[in-house]
């Protein structure tokens, strides 16, 4: 395949993650916690469409495999893996090669390219968000598009938070660079708000590089292409800020494992290891300043009963879970863990009808524990997350960083 030629012509060997499918040991783990192949018949799961398959594919052969396109990239298999396969990238790739072979809806392009849109939806917030809630609408972009009518469709703010970041007045301190992220940017400003807040009140100055979509809605989809087209744009101005002396922050964990993982390891980006070194999810960053001494820790009590769930991105980074770390220093919080996996929407999985159902059985074991735990609010660093578990509970979901805000004393 083109593409195939094309990534390889750029990729540096020994960066190139090894995909010897002959190291999986067919012990089943990932088969055991896949959240599609138990929920849906139509996946035979993880070990069988990975390292399984990858043994009979050839690059010039047709891809045959069309249930390739459910796994939902929730990183799970690779977590359990005893044997180090990385089992969602051989998905990953064979799922490009048959949506490269079969073509791309524009459904697709529609809902991983909302960067290109979203400053447009909040200018017209007023009048656009009472359509996308209005139910006759998502009737008719379930029969134009194919995005299933159930499931909430996003609504805009405004301004945006780039725009309110240009006359908020800036705290004098230590920089830290923030990338935000197209999704807070548009449509859900207050964290990032919250976000400048809180490290400003621990002696920051917050700065935004330059910065476009960070490419993971395109790599999820298959659509290699375009995913490397907004990493080669956003790690130059990213590589300036660190160079400058900066740190930089991420808040959602969707983005951050995206620039701290997949632009060096699965993409290849020149300076991309560079910019993953200086790199921190927001919590992780706050409880490093714990660690030194140096975190602000005078809070006000919050009388809250809150669950709190670890996106699928926050466990595949690999640093415990940082933000029930911090959360559980605030006084009059309640807080629980909640015991569950993948929350089922997997970015753009749980829009499309075809999954919208699958995607609906997956979140349903969250639903189940939430529901045990009986909190009065839902806490999760993904935005996805946030949109399933509202989606699921009908509960007010909140990233973590607006409660810490909360309870800083001024």
């Amino acid at each position: 395949m083109q593409w195939v030629r094309h990534m390889a012509e750029n990729m540096n060997k020994k960066a190139w993650p090894k995909h010897n499918s002959d190291l999986c040991i067919r012990c089943a783990s990932c088969m055991a916690v896949c959240p599609v192949s138990r929920v849906t018949s139509l996946f035979p799961g993880p070990k069988h469409a990975g390292p399984g398959a990858q043994r009979f594919r050839k690059p010039g052969d047709p891809s045959v495999n069309e249930w390739i396109d459910l796994c939902i990239g929730c990183h799970l298999c690779d977590l359990v893996c005893p044997s180090g396969v990385p089992i969602s990238e051989l998905n990953l790739i064979a799922r490009a090669k048959y949506l490269d072979e079969q073509g791309r809806p524009f459904r697709d392009w529609l809902l991983t390219h909302s960067y290109l849109y979203g400053k447009l939806g909040s200018r017209f917030s007023r009048i656009l968000n009472p359509l996308l809630k209005n139910g006759i609408m998502r009737w008719i972009v379930q029969l134009l598009l194919g995005i299933d009518r159930r499931r909430e469709l996003p609504v805009y703010d405004s301004p945006t938070f780039r725009q309110w970041f240009r006359n908020h007045l800036p705290q004098e301190g230590k920089k830290v660079a923030y990338f935000y992220g197209c999704y807070i940017n548009t449509n859900e400003t207050d964290v990032g708000k919250a976000t400048v807040e809180v490290l400003e009140a621990n002696g920051f100055e917050v700065v935004l590089p330059p910065q476009e979509c960070c490419g993971i809605p395109m790599l999820g989809n298959g659509n290699f292409k375009e995913a490397r087209k907004m990493a080669l744009k956003n790690i130059p101005s990213l590589l300036q800020a660190i160079r400058s002396g900066s740190d930089l922050i991420f808040s959602s964990t969707t983005c951050g494992y995206m620039i701290r993982h997949e632009y060096s390891h699965l993409l290849n980006i020149p300076g991309s290891e560079e910019v993953a070194r200086k790199t921190f999810d927001l919590f992780e960053y706050l409880r490093n300043l714990k660690e030194s001494g140096n975190l602000k820790t005078r809070f006000k009590a919050l009388q809250i009963k809150a669950a709190y769930f670890a996106p699928c991105h926050l466990r595949s980074l690999g640093i415990g879970l940082p933000a029930l770390d911090i959360l559980r220093l605030l006084p009059g919080l309640t807080i629980e863990n909640v015991e569950a996996d993948c929350c089922g929407l997997g970015g753009t999985f749980g829009f499309k009808k075809e999954k919208y159902e699958i995607s609906q059985e997956i979140g349903n074991d969250l639903k189940e524990a939430i529901d045990r735990l009986e909190p009065e609010i839902v806490l999760t660093d993904c935005e996805g997350c946030r949109m399933q578990i509202h989606h699921l509970t009908g509960l007010k979901v909140l990233h973590p960083v607006q409660v810490l805000r909360e309870a800083l004393i001024p």
